[in-house]
């Protein structure tokens, strides 16, 4: 099943809800609904988000929502994780994001802890890598 957007996935529901269906049960076999400690560390984010009025963005907030609620994810979602996680590893290094240094926790640790974290990032990647030996698979 390829990917699909979430205006892709609205038009779905609204016209060929069986359609929407089949991707679904596909996306739940292959495992794209993210595990507890996943969603522990983005209700950590969001947590913190609250307390210091930083941290991620309404999209950041948004992912967390979703990692914390254990919402069954698309490919186009865990294509997004792997992206942000990418791109924003090097927030890690930050001094404030390490304990006991000024202005503990960044920004930057909050936003990651938002997308669900270092457990995130190894849900996102395990999920692709398995999706991609599913298509192999089904190509074969």
């Amino acid at each position: 099943m390829p990917v699909i957007s979430e205006r892709q996935r609205r038009f779905l529901a609204a016209v060929h809800p069986d359609v929407l269906r089949a991707f679904t049960r596909e996306a739940r076999t292959l495992g794209f609904r993210p595990p507890a400690d996943v969603a522990a560390v983005a209700r950590k984010g969001l947590a913190l988000r609250r307390k210091h009025g930083r941290g991620g963005t309404l999209i950041g907030a948004r992912r967390a929502s979703q990692l914390a609620g254990r919402s069954t994810l698309s490919l186009e979602t865990l294509r997004r994780m792997k992206a942000y996680f990418d791109r924003h590893e090097i927030d890690l290094e930050a001094p404030a994001a390490k304990r006991g240094n000024p202005g503990y926790p960044s920004a930057g640790l909050i936003a990651w802890y938002l997308w669900g974290g270092a457990a995130g990032r190894r849900f996102a990647e395990r999920a692709l890598r398995a999706y991609e030996k599913f298509q192999e698979a089904k190509n074969e």
